[in-house]
């Protein structure tokens, strides 16, 4: 009998390819379902993301409505080429006379001149620098001792104290000019171990508010007035000039600006991912999406809402308007004269007690907080995608069974072939054989 070493050599046919178009066509329904599934979730984690950037934008803007931007006050100088100012909280509105007599000075220790430059060689052995009474020391030896060597040291030392080492050449040669890292009379240098003579004193700045003396370590203070900082630019003593505090027009206005810009960006956002368009009867990502749906009727019941009933109740009368498509549109006059008018009924409307800073802030943390619905919308379809690969995995498994039932059957075939084609060919061989016999008997 002949033997069958692999498949269709009995049988002559390509049972390798009649097996893999007979699992494909077994495989296609099940396949095309789960992949078309796959693609089809993947689209819609992919718009949910976009959704969710473009409402937290939204939020940040809102956040921004919320840190005091409307309320802020804003400090400015009279003459900035000798001081500026920033306002923060504890601020109040007013003016105030301000006069810099002094700047603030950092100490400066200089050695004298050597002929043979920074290469000089020095004498072994410490040298202790203290800066505001805190010292450090360095310590010079045998290859490690000329100028430079201490330059490099001081400025390279763990526990260098505050004090920063330079080389100045001049005709004379050349010194080391030591120069302490914050300004102040508390932050004085002093030497042990080498000779220096001061080249500049330490010195606080000195600031005089209407009338009255301020000294301060640095150029920049802050414990003057409340709520103000100061940076002095240049000392003019005997001059005054005016710092006023007021309301600055011009943070609030970008913050509702802000705010709108990012809201008409999500509106027209969402817009894409839910049209439908009837022409070509082709549906967007998240066209019919209930939690899309619903969140956009949160908010635009939001911005339709009134609030209280101080001077401004609606956003429309502080210039925000709803256009038909959703968006909102903003005239900045409108604006400005409301905040001139009434800057705390403004401040009410968005960012007071059930404002709508707060109203609409409450709406998109339920919908993009951190347990809001459109991360249980994007669990659920995370834990459709995992089942839909339990389905591949299975699927995989079993048309892996069904080519391996596919295989036994058509070697059975193809060695049931062989034996018939062997007992054909047995068969002729013996009826030719007889049919010679016969012949030569006759």
């Amino acid at each position: 009998m002949a033997s069958i070493s692999s498949l269709g050599v009995g049988s002559g046919l390509d049972i390798a390819s009649l097996v893999s178009q007979l699992v494909a066509a077994e495989r296609a329904p099940t396949q095309n379902r789960i992949d078309t599934s796959q693609s089809r979730i993947n689209v819609q984690l992919s718009a949910i993301g976009t959704f969710k950037g473009a409402l937290a934008d939204v939020r940040s803007k809102l956040e921004t409505l919320q840190s005091g931007a409307l309320a802020g006050l804003k400090a400015s100088s009279s003459k900035t080429e000798t001081f500026t100012a920033t306002a923060a909280d504890g601020a109040v509105v007013g003016d105030y006379q301000v006069e810099v007599v002094s700047l603030a000075r950092a100490h400066k220790m200089v050695s004298g001149a050597y002929a043979d430059g920074a290469g000089t060689v020095l004498a072994n052995g410490d040298v202790e620098i203290s800066v505001g009474g805190e010292p450090f020391t360095v310590t010079l030896g045998d290859g490690n001792n000329t100028l430079e060597d201490l330059r490099r040291m001081i400025n390279e030392s763990a526990d260098n104290t505050g004090v920063s080492a330079t080389l100045i050449n001049e005709a004379g040669g050349t010194r080391l000019m030591l120069t302490a890292r914050d300004t102040g009379t508390a932050r004085q240098i002093a030497v042990t171990g080498m000779a220096f003579s001061e080249q500049q004193a330490a010195a606080d700045a000195h600031v005089r508010i209407e009338g009255f003396d301020h000294y301060a370590s640095s150029n920049t203070v802050t414990d003057a007035i409340d709520g103000l900082t100061l940076k002095l630019v240049a000392a003019e003593p005997g001059v005054s000039h005016t710092l006023s505090v007021g309301h600055d027009a011009d943070a609030a206005q970008k913050a509702v600006t802000a705010f709108v810009n990012a809201y008409n960006a999500a509106v027209k956002t969402i817009g894409s991912l839910t049209r439908y368009n009837a022409d070509t009867r082709q549906a967007a990502a998240l066209t019919g999406d209930s939690t899309v749906r619903g969140a956009m009727q949160a908010l635009r019941g939001a911005i339709g809402s009134g609030n209280g009933t101080g001077t401004f109740r609606f956003l429309s009368d502080i210039g925000i308007s709803t256009q038909t498509d959703g968006t909102l549109k903003l005239d900045t006059q409108a604006l400005t004269d409301a905040l001139a008018s009434d800057r705390s009924a403004v401040v009410t409307l968005l960012d007071g007690e059930g404002g709508y800073a707060e109203r609409l802030a409450a709406v998109l943390d339920n919908v993009v907080g951190d347990d809001g619905q459109v991360e249980t919308r994007t669990d659920s379809l995370q834990a459709r995608l995992k089942d839909l690969g339990r389905q591949q995995d299975a699927l995989n498994l079993r048309m892996e069974q069904v080519e391996n039932r596919y295989r036994s059957q058509f070697t059975a075939l193809d060695t049931l072939v062989a034996q018939m084609n062997s007992t054909s060919s047995y068969l002729t061989q013996q009826l030719a054989s007889l049919a010679n016999l016969t012949t030569q008997n006759k």
